[in-house]
């Protein structure tokens, strides 16, 4: 089984403040990784925090802002704990990791609903063809979703993937209903985070600094093709020449 960690970046009512993209994002990592992957964190935090013995919640916005916990880290040490970060996360290809996002762009939808069910939708439909690809190389594997439960309400995404399963949407690879739980409980959803936020730098402050360090792991068919764990939803008339569009 692939346990699939998801987070959100941005506003899906972007309208209200300005923004012009939502993320959502994260990483599938094979339930036999778990451990390993989620040591990366703690490895990452005994080099910079050795005096602190609990596991802290790292959260990209909030280090790259020098928020909260990191608000007495001068700008150089946050940039060094945030490489390091990204590039352990880039250091993990599949089938270990597999790195997923969706970028919303407000223009392609016509309220905070449609954004959110829009972006979820697309992230799992993907996720499952990746692990209908799987099984179609004899390596049959079910997903199970994990959502961080400090963004949005968990009923919201519980009735969207009961909706989509009720109208016919593809995705039998995907075993149950979402589960979810707080980024501070699990490394793997703050990863997701990580993940998240790069896309989000890239597509609303065009600063691709982050996602470089982490685009190699995102879901591709081949090595010889372009990655499908990205994608960007526009609307048509609206010309962008991103890196997931250029690809499509």
């Amino acid at each position: 089984m692939y346990v699939v960690y998801l987070d959100e970046s941005g506003d899906p009512n972007g309208w209200n403040n300005n923004q012009n993209h939502f993320i959502l994002g994260g990483l599938a990592v094979h339930e036999g990784q778990i451990g390993r992957v989620s040591t990366l964190l703690d490895e990452i935090q005994a080099a910079f925090f050795p005096e602190i013995s609990i596991p802290l919640k790292f959260h990209a916005v909030d280090l790259y802002n020098g928020r909260e916990r990191f608000r007495n880290l001068t700008e150089p040490v946050r940039q060094e704990l945030l490489d390091a970060i990204y590039d352990a996360l880039g250091a993990i290809h599949y089938p270990q990791v597999n790195l997923f996002a969706t970028a919303m762009h407000i223009s392609a939808v016509a309220d905070a609903d449609q954004s959110l069910r829009a972006t979820f939708e697309d992230v799992v439909q993907r996720v499952n063809a990746f692990l209908a690809r799987l099984h179609h190389q004899g390596n049959p594997q079910k997903g199970m979703l994990i959502i961080d439960r400090s963004q949005s309400t968990e009923s919201r995404y519980r009735t969207l993937i009961a909706q989509f399963r009720a109208s016919g949407g593809n995705i039998g690879n995907i075993a149950d209903i979402p589960y979810f739980s707080q980024s501070s409980e699990t490394r793997l959803l703050q990863l997701a985070d990580f993940c998240a936020y790069a896309v989000f730098r890239y597509y609303e402050r065009s600063d691709a600094s982050l996602l470089n360090k982490i685009l190699s792991g995102f879901d591709r068919p081949s090595r010889d093709e372009p990655p499908d764990g990205l994608k960007h939803i526009i609307r048509p008339s609206i010309p962008y020449n991103c890196l997931a569009c250029s690809w499509r």
